[in-house]
Order: C-alpha cells, then sequence, then structure tokens
C-alpha cells in the first residue's frame, strides 16, 4: 500500500508532535509508541531537525527533506502500531514514497524489531534524503 503526501505539507515541527506524543503517553498505555518517542526526540536532538519536516496522520509519523524542494513527492512514513498498514507487534514498519520524475515511482517498505527503530529511521532518512544526524 504506497502513501504519501500530495498538495500541501504543513509541517507540524518536531516540538508538536513531541508534546501530543507525552500527551498521548499520559493519558493511556502508549507503551507499544515508544519507538515512535524515540524516534521524534532523536530527531529533536540531533543536527538535522531543521532540515526534516513532520506531520502526523492519526499516529503515524511523515517526514520529509525540506532542503530537497521534492517533499510533496518523496515521503518516510513512521507506521504506528495502530496504523492502516499492517505493523507486527514488537516491529517497526518504515516506508519510502518518491515520485521524482513522471512515471518513475520508487517504494520502499522496511520491517525492523523496535529496538532498531532509530537506526533503521536514520539509515533511511539517510539514504533516501541525504541527511545524517
Amino acid at each position: 500500500m504506497a502513501w504519501s503526501i500530495r498538495g500541501e505539507f504543513e509541517n507540524r515541527g518536531w516540538d508538536d508532535v513531541a508534546a501530543w506524543f507525552d500527551e498521548l503517553a499520559r493519558n493511556s498505555d502508549f507503551t507499544r509508541f515508544q519507538h515512535m518517542r524515540d524516534i521524534v526526540e532523536s530527531v529533536r536532538t540531533s543536527h538535522a531537525a531543521d532540515r526534516l519536516g513532520v506531520t502526523t496522520s492519526m499516529f503515524d509519523l511523515c517526514v520529509v527533506s525540506l532542503e530537497a524542494g521534492t517533499w510533496y513527492y518523496e515521503t518516510i512514513r513512521v507506521a504506528s502500531p495502530s496504523s492502516l498498514l499492517p505493523v507486527r507487534d514488537g516491529c517497526c514498519v518504515l516506508t519510502f514514497d518518491g515520485r521524482k520524475r513522471r512515471r518513475q515511482a520508487s517504494h520502499d517498505w522496511q520491517e525492523h524489531p523496535v529496538e532498531q527503530a532509530v537506526p533503521a529511521f536514520w539509515a533511511m532518512v539517510e539514504d533516501r534524503f541525504g541527511i545524517t544526524r
């Protein structure tokens, strides 16, 4: 299942997303989402926070490069445990959907144990956007 942002992208900002996840964690058992909070925190404390845009689709994260000028067409999605994408217990699903050129699509789907969510996220960011921590 391919997923990308089309049209407008409104960057919520990493601090706003972190505060939202913190609020959800205070009001419910959010332990299944801890790897998502860890990814958000790793970006907030990196040197790349101002180079990556973020928004949410329910609980999923959608990340774009703010430098590439292709952010309508290239997105990394971190699927949450309650995503419409199939996510197995104890796993993190990352997808990349890119459409830089007309009729040439790129789609990547990766599943990792939640313990590897942060390094897997950064590996995809570096590979697809050329951005490092």
